[in-house]
């Protein structure tokens, strides 16, 4: 249930920030991805379609998501072009400098470690590579947090667990989404990490927010 879920939650603005991601991608042809906490590999099957990307890894620590990402690839002939693994955020089994581009949408919050999350994120980019990602945050407009955050903790959880049968999941989603830091703290560990004058795009008036850094 995980895609309808987030399409129903998101009133199908999903789809537009993901695409908004995809933008970002630097305009190059022939380029090699990581998609990190990849899901279901809508990210990746996306980005081969953009003609930028022509090769592409998903890693996930959730199996049973893979499983879903590779009955996709099938479906669509993509075996060639994409591979799919079980991988962890914080060991990134791929040698240094390896891609032109890593992702990440609404897992980076997830991670147990996020200042060594995003090291290893520039470590496996190649020089100039780009790190993009794609992140909850809250608006800064006074009545519009106050909005958002009313519908976090009492929509959100409720339309959550009626279509997906686990209330708890969306509980822990609001509460990280509250926790986590955005904009420019979550610029400044970009910076620590490595990365040259990271960028924060607001989406949406700032209910989540695209991450743009570059290796050096």
């Amino acid at each position: 249930t995980y895609d309808k879920v987030n399409s129903i939650l998101s009133f199908g603005i999903d789809r537009s920030w993901r695409k908004r991601l995809l933008k970002s991608i630097p305009n190059k042809s022939n380029q090699f991805m990581l998609d990190i906490a990849t899901g279901t590999g809508e990210v990746l099957i996306q980005a081969l379609n953009s003609g930028k990307v022509n090769k592409a890894v998903g890693i996930d620590l959730a199996e049973k998501m893979l499983a879903i990402a590779e009955n996709k690839q099938k479906k669509l002939n993509l075996n060639p072009k994409i591979s799919f693994q079980k991988g962890n955020a914080l060991n990134l089994d791929f040698k240094d400098n390896t891609f032109d581009c890593t992702s990440i949408s609404f897992g980076i919050r997830n991670v147990q470690n996020v200042p060594l999350a995003l090291k290893e994120m520039h470590r496996v980019l190649k020089p100039n590579g780009r790190s993009l990602i794609l992140e909850f945050s809250l608006p800064k407009n006074y009545l519009l947090k106050q909005l958002h955050l009313i519908y976090l903790r009492t929509i959100l959880p409720k339309v959550g667990a009626l279509f997906s049968k686990s209330k708890q999941s969306y509980v822990y989603l609001n509460k990280t989404i509250e926790t986590f830091p955005y904009g420019t703290a979550f610029l400044q560990l970009l910076s620590e990490a490595g990365f040259k004058s990271p960028k924060a795009f607001p989406l949406l008036g700032g209910i989540a927010t695209l991450y743009q850094a570059d290796k050096c």
